[in-house]
């Protein structure tokens, strides 16, 4: 992950599971109000700390929906990625 500003967004080794869990709700809200890859990064990664934990999820099913749930953050991401790489590039043109 990149360098973030926000510790709020961190994960440490000592977060519990169910914490994890309630602050991708927290994510997932900031997100519809600020959308920026750096809160879509941080989404994705508080998923796979959730599938990385051992014994929290055994459902196989839940397992699924949280892996696509990933995926479709990771693409969010991608996309925010590169729509403000055009952003950025089209300033450039108009300040030339």
């Amino acid at each position: 992950m990149s360098p973030n500003p926000y510790p709020a967004f961190g994960l440490s080794h000592t977060d519990r599971p169910e914490h994890i869990e309630k602050r991708i709700g927290l994510l997932i809200r900031l997100y519809f109000l600020d959308e920026t890859p750096l809160i879509a990064e941080a989404i994705v990664e508080h998923i796979n700390a959730i599938l990385a934990a051992p014994g929290y999820i055994s459902c196989i099913k839940q397992r699924c929906i949280l892996r696509r749930l990933a995926a479709q953050w990771h693409c969010q991401l991608w996309i925010e990625s590169g729509a403000q790489r055009v952003t950025n590039h089209t300033q450039r043109l108009i300040k030339d």
